[in-house]
């Protein structure tokens, strides 16, 4: 599972992340239909429909957790769904910024959450709402050291297996578009501040 989830978050640093910075204790953000990047073994990207099409997000830093909600277009239980929110504090520049991830599919429902890139011991809480297409995730908001704010970028990452497609929604855009506009790993996303 741990190198599932180091492959995903792998994938997610090579496509590279750029959004418009936005500040406030909660932002929320909408994010285009049937945008899903599918990326075959030979390189090539074509714009898919999956299941794990980002519709629209929140993330929100309260006085003691940062949450987020990402709702899909349509999550169907029984296939793999994979959403992440990068974190990046104030002055962390390194290539994979913390990470709530949380994975469910095919033999848990339910789901599983986990906390990356913090030192501290800390465990995520999530829910899988399959009726509202809905994932949630948080933290204590003491894992980051509770910096003044977060610039975050939310994702979903699929596959139907290591050798088969691989599909990236990133809100707002498409894993293309980043990649024609040779950002690299540029993180900053939507500057979510402490509430």
């Amino acid at each position: 599972m741990k190198r599932l989830l180091a492959l995903l978050a792998a994938v997610a640093v090579c496509v590279g992340l750029t959004v418009a910075p936005a500040s406030a204790e909660r932002v929320t953000g909408r994010d285009g239909r049937a945008d899903v990047t599918r990326t075959d073994d030979d390189g090539t990207s074509t714009v898919a429909w999956a299941n794990f099409d980002v519709v629209r997000y929140a993330v929100r830093y309260g006085e003691h957790r940062i949450s987020a909600v990402v709702r899909f277009r349509s999550l169907v239980p029984g296939r793999d769904v994979f959403a992440m929110v990068y974190l990046r504090p104030p002055g962390r520049r390194d290539d994979l910024p913390p990470t709530v991830a949380v994975t469910a599919g095919r033999g848990h429902r339910a789901g599983t959450s986990v906390l990356i890139g913090v030192e501290r011991r800390c465990r995520p809480r999530h829910r899988v709402d399959y009726r509202r297409d809905l994932v949630r995730m948080s933290f204590p908001a003491r894992c980051l050291g509770r910096p003044r704010y977060v610039d975050a970028s939310v994702l979903s990452i699929g596959f139907r297996s290591l050798s088969r497609p691989t599909y990236v929604d990133i809100a707002p855009g498409t894993a293309r578009d980043y990649q024609r506009s040779g950002s690299g790993v540029d993180f900053p996303t939507v500057r979510v501040r402490r509430g």
